[in-house]
């Protein structure tokens, strides 16, 4: 909310700035133009020279098209007092080449100082995009150094639980038969049954976590995978009353990739869909009771020197609470009392296999929250 509020503050002193740097000076030198007499020759001059600073002003503040602008507006605006002569007007007396030569100049001066702002402006936005690279791969290292270490310690723990429950399963077995159907003791080995195999399975996410399967690569049409994953994730989402769509996609294919390639990845397709099935349950297992919207999406980005096809699940929310927002991608985080809080950590290390990343971020029009998957095009 701090936010949008300082947003009309920002405009409202651009605004003034404009206003007193540029346009209010603009006006004032044009007036004491109209109103010099020609006697004082070396006014004029001064007046002429004094147009170059709004024209700079407004070209650091709006580059070339602000330079070149304000540039021309000096220049019709100085132009009658520098060549009409009337009754009721002086004219400049400087000689008329001295004044073409300056008019001319107001334009040069407004667009090399716009181009050099742009230009200025284009590496700077580099730069902050090569640090923002350059932090997202310094966080995904610390994040890679972290999993592994944490992968190690419950490889350990997860092998040390499986050994003593196939044990325990072998002699369910045995026993299974023995206890009768019919009987009251059937309802509590039942249960006994269900928890050996719910603990298995947990043993199993906590295995596939630290260790996660060989890659199967082969050229995915990535399209394909997405309405797989969407019709997996469809009939869970009925039940919820959540409605679950895939957009058209919105390839912008970058200049050095091929419009053959767009859209393709050569990816493992089933570790892939797992990767879509994991954040897709987790968006309908956050949302509220009683709705809400679940979407895919597909688009082009450029990351660096780097091409990549992204797949966007966005869901209706609510909101990823900002304590959280950073650390979502780590093992054991989950904001449901009976999660284990390895769902979005095991997508992570899988598209980080593929050579990609992942991304979360709340959306605030509309609002909801929103996945981003990206995944590299081989060159």
């Amino acid at each position: 909310m701090a936010d949008r509020a300082e947003l009309p503050q920002r405009a409202k002193l651009i605004a003034w700035q404009t206003l007193l740097a540029i346009w209010l000076p603009t006006a004032v030198i044009t007036v004491l133009h109209y109103v010099t007499g020609p006697e004082l020759h070396w006014f004029h001059d001064v007046l002429r020279r004094l147009y170059y600073l709004p024209i700079l002003f407004a070209a650091f503040s709006y580059g070339l098209r602000g330079g070149l602008f304000l540039a021309v507006i000096v220049a019709l605006a100085y132009s009658p007092h520098a060549f009409t002569q009337t009754h009721m007007m002086h004219t400049d007396p400087a000689h008329t080449l001295e004044k073409i030569l300056e008019l001319l100049l107001y334009l040069v001066v407004g667009g090399v100082a716009g181009v050099l702002v742009d230009r200025e402006r284009k590496r700077q936005g580099e730069l902050f995009a090569a640090l923002a690279e350059q932090r997202r791969m310094a966080d995904q290292l610390v994040r890679a150094g972290r999993l592994a270490a944490l992968g190690e310690l419950v490889a350990g723990i997860a092998h040390e639980i499986k050994n003593p429950l196939h044990a325990l399963r072998g002699t369910a077995e045995v026993v299974d038969p023995l206890v009768p159907k019919d009987s009251p003791e059937n309802r509590m080995w039942q249960l006994h049954l269900k928890e050996l195999d719910r603990l298995g399975q947990v043993a199993d996410r906590f295995l596939s976590f630290a260790r996660p399967a060989p890659l199967a690569r082969k050229e995915l049409k990535l399209a394909d995978v997405v309405q797989r994953a969407h019709d997996l994730i469809e009939a869970q989402a009925r039940q919820q009353d959540v409605r679950v769509s895939v957009e058209p996609v919105t390839f912008d294919v970058a200049s050095d990739v091929a419009s053959d390639v767009a859209g393709h990845v050569f990816a493992d397709e089933q570790q892939l869909a797992q990767v879509l099935l994991n954040i897709g349950i987790n968006g309908l297992q956050a949302m509220e009771a009683g709705g809400g919207d679940l979407r895919f999406s597909m688009r082009q980005d450029r990351r660096g020197d780097q091409d990549f096809a992204v797949v966007c699940l966005t869901n209706s929310g609510p909101p990823i609470p900002k304590a959280d927002i950073e650390r979502i991608f780590d093992p054991f985080v989950t904001s449901k009392s009976d999660g284990v809080g390895l769902g979005l950590s095991i997508a992570n290390r899988i598209v980080e296999q593929h050579g990609g990343f992942l991304e979360a971020e709340n959306l605030s029009d509309p609002t909801g929250v929103r996945f981003s998957v990206y995944l590299p095009h081989e060159r």
